[in-house]
């Protein structure tokens, strides 16, 4: 009976050693079966494969997004922080340029005019109907004084009314109280300017019978505080009035008195 059970014990123990060297030989040899067994396993988990994929798919790209966000807005951020840097560099090179190109140009009036000048710029602008005028940086304290005469690069811009220690105010040319001895640089011929309430400037008493012409030069008489032929403006216009004994003449000023920036003022 003992003997039975042994031998039994024996004859499954040798199918199991046979069936494991069967497996080991097949799995070593890729058989067919092991390929099909493989197949039909991939086959029979495609579906819950494909729908596990479909339910955890947008989480993961939710946590992926979340992730790609936080990256991406701390690049933007950087980006920000150097595009700022970056205008900033490129305001403050453009205002040099600018202050450097102005301030050349004002030299170059000095140089070419002898004028004994003192540099200065705008940081004030007043204008209504009954005033234009503009602040200096520049005041007694640097040698300004009230009837000095203000240009740029284009001509003239006004003349001081009102000198503080560190600052000068400057009734432009077309403000409705401004007068200023002037020539037609043609004929020769003298004149006063006058700004108004509208801003224009008009040239006033030249005789009817004197020749005037549309875009004639007027610039500073020698009769003033103001130094002689300094560029005002041209003739614009030219009417003549019945029973007037004067004509009606408009002038358009060289300087644009909108973008006066950096100017000169003439020292007496």
């Amino acid at each position: 009976m003992i003997l039975n059970r042994r031998f039994r014990n024996f004859i499954v123990l040798a199918i199991i050693i046979v069936l494991c060297l069967v497996v080991i030989t097949v799995s070593f040899r890729q058989s067919d079966l092991i390929n099909n067994i493989k197949v039909k396993t991939v086959d029979f988990f495609k579906p819950v494969q494909e729908k596990f994929y479909s339910f955890f798919s947008p989480v993961t790209h939710f946590i992926n997004s979340i992730g790609d966000y936080i990256n991406l807005r701390e690049k933007y951020l950087n980006l920000q922080r150097e595009n700022s840097e970056l205008r900033r560099g490129y305001s403050e090179n453009i205002n040099l340029k600018v202050e450097n190109n102005s301030l050349r140009k004002l030299l170059g009036i000095e140089l070419r005019k002898d004028y004994a000048t003192i540099p200065a710029k705008v940081i004030g602008y007043y204008e209504s109907k009954w005033q234009s005028e503009v602040v200096l940086n520049v005041g007694r304290s640097d040698g300004v004084l009230e009837g000095m005469g203000v240009i740029d690069e284009n001509g003239l811009i006004g003349v001081v009314i009102i000198a503080g220690n560190d600052s000068c105010n400057v009734r432009l040319i077309n403000d409705p109280r401004s007068n200023i001895g002037v020539r037609i640089l043609s004929s020769r011929k003298l004149g006063i300017i006058q700004g108004s309430q509208d801003k224009k400037i008009t040239l006033n008493y030249i005789s009817g019978e004197e020749p005037v012409f549309k875009g004639d030069i007027i610039i500073t008489s020698e009769y003033g505080k103001l130094p002689e032929e300094i560029l005002i403006g041209r003739v614009s216009k030219v009417t003549k009035n019945m029973g007037d004994p004067y004509k009606a003449i408009e002038i358009e000023p060289f300087v644009d008195f909108k973008k006066i920036e950096y100017v000169l003022v003439i020292k007496e």
